[in-house]
């Protein structure tokens, strides 16, 4: 089991992914690890998703080929009160190529490229949960100690 750090509640995960097979592959990654995760599949349903259940992350699929990402993306951060607290990560196979700087101008808080691997994936919710203030998703050392693992 990975050692989780102490939280008042499941960590609340909202992912906008149109493809079932990174669906399957975040919904297996963030079930280990004890996250709650609503998944959308167009940029319409994640705003409302967004809107109805209080997330303390976005994960937001962009896709050079559709604009569905950048159109959930404008519309949670239109939502008041909560719309611009929220971080929102930047996932993709950033075929357009944009540095993690360029995401994060852009307004997102930090890029996780695909495919996922669920040692970045973790690192990555981290780092972004401390510098919101947040509680972090694991016990210090604990994905040190699951890296040197699976070495």
């Amino acid at each position: 089991m990975v050692p989780l750090a102490i939280r008042n509640r499941a960590l609340r995960v909202l992912s906008l992914e149109e493809d079932p097979l990174q669906r399957k592959l975040l919904s297996t990654c963030l079930d280990a690890v004890g996250v709650e995760v609503f998944f959308a599949t167009r940029a319409p349903e994640a705003i409302f998703l967004f809107r109805r259940h209080p997330v303390d992350m976005v994960f937001m699929d962009i896709d050079q080929h559709s604009q569905a990402g950048l159109a959930a993306f404008e519309g949670i951060r239109a939502t008041p009160r909560r719309g611009r607290g929220v971080p929102i990560l930047a996932v993709t196979d950033n075929e357009c190529r944009w540095t993690e700087q360029d995401y994060r101008d852009a307004g997102f808080a930090a890029l996780c490229s695909k495919p996922v691997e669920p040692m970045r994936l973790f690192l990555t919710m981290d780092s972004v949960l401390r510098e919101t203030a947040q509680p972090p998703l694991l016990e210090d050392g604990a994905l040190r100690e699951m890296i040197s693992q699976v070495a």
